[in-house]
């Protein structure tokens, strides 16, 4: 897996790990407490700026109430890469989100696009 890839994931599993979060009413400081962690290391993980180790996901599970499943469901739709033109198109699911999609150099044709 590429560089860039690995980012994405992480970011793609903190972004599931911050809304799981809040949909649980749960601030950084109480959650991180339940993890024995500090706040400035959830922070971390929610950002993507580090992996989550297992021990910790395992963790987030039981505190969370969710299946190690939830972390990564979507990925598979969320990155298409085509390597040999170095051309990434990152898309997820975030309600409410602005997106931006920034295509240089493309050459193909589009034939339907759907935003739901």
């Amino acid at each position: 897996m590429q560089a860039e890839q690995l980012y994405k994931v992480k970011i793609y599993v903190g972004q599931k790990l911050k809304r799981q979060r809040e949909d649980h009413n749960l601030s950084q400081a109480e959650l991180a407490r339940l993890l024995n962690i500090s706040p400035q290391q959830l922070s971390k993980y929610e950002r993507g700026a580090d992996k989550i180790p297992a021990h910790r996901l395992y963790q987030l599970c039981t505190v969370l109430n969710v299946s190690p499943n939830f972390f990564f469901e979507g990925l598979e739709e969320m990155a298409i890469s085509f390597t040999d033109q170095s051309i990434w198109l990152f898309c997820h699911t975030l309600k409410g989100q602005k997106v931006q999609i920034e295509l240089c150099n493309l050459q193909a044709t589009v034939s339907d696009v759907k935003i739901v």
